[in-house]
Formats: structure tokens, C-alpha cells, sequence
């Protein structure tokens, strides 16, 4: 195509069309790249960008002598409901603890879906006693969905961990996560004795 017998008028409208198109390109791909960064069903980061973002925070808190605190949160009783329920109730309560902790967090943390019903919450640079906070507002949102749900109760178990540089010079993510882990799977066994 020769630009020579293109109108001025004509060339405009295909710079146009042109700029058009390449936004629409650019809004594809952003829109491509959340959606590759989060779970489908509860709106939380996915297991593998999320870890992404611990292990950013963690060398951030490392490199800055911060705390960083992480949460693993187990949904009691998953399996029981989606039994006696059928899995599309699960998938709600799945979306409604989802949605407690996103609503519950502070801007800087973020929420992780592990898999299943697992999920952990990262506090970046800060301290336990200032998560205690937090997850007082949590612990009150689940009460107040309790206070209103007839079916079933939502109940969580979950353990901390917060990595303190000056302790804990060599610990990676995964011991981190784990040490929460373990921490959750008390707080479960003693719910079973209760």
C-alpha cells in the first residue's frame, strides 16, 4: 500500500484504529496477567504467584532487619460440608473465608490460596502483636457471618509464625510456612479434644 494515494483523512483514521487496537492489546495482557495470578474461584492470589510475592517479602525483610509474619488457615470441617451439602456449598464457604480475609487484611498483606482449603495470609514488616490486631477484625467477621448462617458453622484453624532476622539468619519460605503449618495443625488437634 502506497502512502502517496492515502488521503490525510484516511491516514489519521488508520493511526487511530491503530492506537485503538494496541490499547485493547494492552488491557488483554494486563487483564491476562491478573488472571494468571489469581485463583479462579476465591478472587486470592494462586499458590505460585503468591509464593512469588512472599519470597520478594522475605528478602525485603531480610535486606531491611523487618519482621515478616505469615498465617496458615485451614477450613474446618471442608469435606463434612461438601458431603452433606453437596461441593458447590463448599466452593461458597471456600469464597466466603476468602473474602473474611481479604476484607479483614491490612493494604500490605496479601492472602494465598495453598490449595483446597488452605490458605495463608502474609503480614509483611511487622510484628505479631500488631497481626493480633488484624486478626481480631477477622476472627469478628467470621462471628458475624456465623451470627447470620443457619447450615453450618464457618470455623478455621490457623497457626503463625513470624520470622525474626536477628533469631533466624538461614530459614527459607518453605521452613517458614511450615513452622505456621505445624502451629495450625496444634490448634486443630486441640479443637479435636474439645
Amino acid at each position: 500500500m502506497s502512502y502517496n494515494n492515502v488521503s490525510k483523512e484516511r491516514l489519521i483514521e488508520i493511526l487511530i484504529q491503530k492506537d485503538d487496537m494496541l490499547e485493547e492489546l494492552r488491557l488483554e495482557n494486563k487483564k491476562l496477567s491478573y488472571l494468571a495470578n489469581i485463583d479462579g474461584m476465591t478472587g486470592v492470589l494462586n499458590k505460585k504467584s503468591g509464593l512469588g510475592f512472599l519470597e520478594r517479602e522475605f528478602k525485603l525483610s531480610q535486606s531491611n532487619n523487618k519482621n515478616l509474619v505469615v498465617c496458615f488457615i485451614d477450613v474446618d470441617g471442608l469435606k463434612t460440608i461438601n458431603d452433606n451439602f453437596g461441593h458447590g456449598e463448599g466452593d461458597k464457604l471456600l469464597t466466603c473465608i476468602a473474602k473474611i480475609l481479604k476484607e479483614g487484611i491490612r493494604k500490605t498483606d496479601f492472602v494465598i490460596r495453598m490449595g483446597g482449603d488452605e490458605f495463608l495470609i502474609v503480614f509483611p514488616e511487622t510484628t505479631m502483636q500488631e497481626v493480633n490486631k488484624v486478626w481480631e477484625r477477622i476472627l469478628k467477621l467470621v462471628e458475624k457471618i456465623n451470627g447470620n448462617y443457619e447450615k453450618y458453622n464457618l470455623s478455621i484453624s490457623y497457626g503463625f509464625y513470624e520470622y525474626i532476622k536477628k533469631m533466624e539468619e538461614k530459614l527459607s519460605t518453605s521452613e517458614i510456612i511450615k513452622n505456621a503449618d505445624i502451629e495450625m495443625y496444634k490448634m486443630k488437634r486441640e479443637k479435636r479434644r474439645i
